[in-house]
């Protein structure tokens, strides 16, 4: 280390690098993990039928692709207190999946949440069979039940029936509860003809093109194979496995689409494949079938999520569908934080009192540490003839300067860093927080009340962020000081910088920094009543 570099340069240079990291954080997760070009050629589903390319344009990957098909298409409705979807019989698919608790924006007059309009397109959960040489072609079924409504407490079952390729019977069974987002899926194959047939089966979840929106989150196929999140533009843009994925699906910020294929399923050498293109994608299990011999059937199951990013509900699931949600950097600190903050919620039915709880706890846990910094501020304070003195008797030998300015701080007990701890222990917090009130769905339209009708939007009118900007000034001036003037001056400043980013930062943050402020100054106010620790 450089010891001509003095320990009042050490400190602002923490302090500003602090700072830095703090309002650089979505910044640097962007250049960590940018969006990414998609790949010129993605390898297509097998079978899926080849198109000519546009002239001047990228290859674009393929989607699996059905056989046209002329019957007229019949429509099921299944309805529960949670969601209401509607399924097709060219398939077996969805055709709209309309979550009922959720709206699509902030408005009385907005239409809830469809994701058969965002994360799970035409063709999703589509079933197809495919000789060993041909393409995928989609099993046009007799419809099921017209209309299926379940109570929270039932549990039923739609069928599907119809026949593919080679006369081969498909029989595809949905199995429903009232009280979540999970249904079981069952697909059999019946060979009643007169020859072995061998043929592969697939179940695919269709999408968007993979994108990462303005905040750096993604929305296309995703993958979680054993213990990793595997996302389109992250890694190779068509993969396979052989032992199979614990769930594939289609995402966006808040909501998933998710097959989780069975044990048998996943021993059976279940293939996941995902791809992308200019216009959308897929995420499919493709089952190898060989051989089905006339009289004898094989049957594959699977689960399927179509709900929100609920982590508490995706938690109990114990499929590890939790880990769809993107909780930044420090996600150890953020999964805790969501959780305590639900629980509050729990208790006071909102989350912006939840909020005010939570910072009333972390400033009573940080309480030692801010009294102890509070201390060593008013201890370099106190010494500041002595250092003025040390400085002019050695400033033309910067190596005795600093030996004599750390034994005059061993001698008083102070720590020169001491007084940005705190500061620096509450970034992770910080951030933590940050990442859940921009992930998480719980907090999504969330109203602290008055004019603030969304936790996890910035204030519309900006008074929070002016509010708390006053409270940091007012703060400073609070502050114990050293007599060093440039050292004071950015200080000084600082209340104008976090003023200015904070203006977009979701409300739910500024409430954090405003109450943390606010309980900032009664303690600093009850401290400096106190008589000083810091002399000898």
């Amino acid at each position: 280390m450089n010891k001509g570099f003095d320990t009042e340069k050490r400190i602002l240079l923490a302090i500003t690098l602090s700072m830095g990291f703090l309002f650089g954080y979505p910044y640097i997760v962007k250049w960590i993990n940018p969006p990414k070009a998609a790949p010129q050629e993605a390898k297509k589903p097998e079978g899926a039928p080849s198109q000519p390319e546009a002239p001047a344009q990228a290859a674009k990957a393929e989607l699996p692709k059905a056989a046209p098909v002329q019957r007229k298409e019949e429509l099921s409705t299944v309805e529960t207190p949670l969601w209401k979807a509607v399924f097709t019989n060219k398939g077996g698919g969805v055709k709209s999946w309309e979550l009922k608790k959720y709206t699509a924006k902030n408005a009385p007059d907005s239409p809830v949440v469809n994701l058969g309009q965002t994360i799970a397109l035409k063709g999703s959960l589509d079933t197809r069979v495919m000789p060993e040489a041909g393409t995928y072609e989609d099993v046009v079924f007799d419809a099921a039940s017209r209309e299926t409504v379940l109570q929270e407490a039932d549990a039923k079952e739609i069928v599907f029936t119809g026949t593919a390729v080679k006369g081969i019977r498909v029989e595809k069974r949905y199995r429903f509860t009232g009280n979540g987002y999970i249904m079981d899926a069952e697909v059999r194959l019946v060979n009643g003809g007169r020859e072995t047939v061998s043929l592969k089966a697939q179940t695919a979840l269709s999408g968007p093109a993979a994108v990462k929106d303005m905040t750096g989150y993604h929305s296309g196929p995703v993958i979680y194979d054993k213990e990793n999140v595997i996302r389109h533009k992250e890694k190779e843009a068509d993969k396979t496995g052989e032992a199979g994925p614990r769930w594939i699906g289609m995402e966006d910020k808040y909501f998933l689409a998710a097959l989780m294929p069975s044990a048998q399923m996943r021993k059976a050498q279940a293939g996941w494949k995902t791809e992308a293109g200019a216009t959308g994608s897929a995420a499919s299990l493709d089952v190898p079938v060989a051989n089905l011999a006339p009289g004898t059937q094989v049957s594959f199951s699977y689960g399927v999520f179509m709900g929100p990013k609920e982590y508490d509900m995706l938690l109990a699931q114990k499929d590890s569908l939790e880990e769809s949600i993107e909780f930044g950097l420090f996600s150890f600190l953020a999964k805790p934080s969501l959780v305590v903050l639900n629980f509050f919620k729990r208790y006071l039915a909102n989350y912006g009192v939840a909020i005010v709880v939570f910072t009333v706890i972390l400033k009573i846990v940080f309480y030692p540490l801010t009294k102890k910094s509070l201390d060593s501020m008013r201890g370099m304070k106190d010494i500041q003839p002595q250092l003025a003195a040390i400085k002019e008797k050695y400033k033309d030998n910067k190596e005795r300067l600093n030996k004599e300015m750390m034994e005059l701080y061993k001698r008083y007990k102070i720590n020169p860093l001491g007084g940005c701890l705190p500061m620096v222990l509450q970034i992770p917090v910080f951030i933590a927080l940050y990442e859940v009130l921009y992930v998480a769905i719980d907090l999504r339209h969330a109203p602290l009340g008055l004019w603030i009708r969304d936790l996890s939007d910035k204030d519309p009118y900006y008074i929070t962020p002016i509010i708390m900007g006053a409270t940091m000034f007012l703060q400073q001036k609070m502050t114990p000081t050293t007599a060093d003037p440039m050292q004071a001056k950015i200080m000084l400043f600082m209340p104008v910088i976090f003023t200015y980013m904070f203006l977009s930062f979701p409300s739910g943050l500024v409430l954090y920094w405003l109450v943390n402020n606010l309980l900032s100054i009664g303690q600093q106010y009850w401290i400096q009543r106190t008589p000083a620790a810091a002399k000898a």
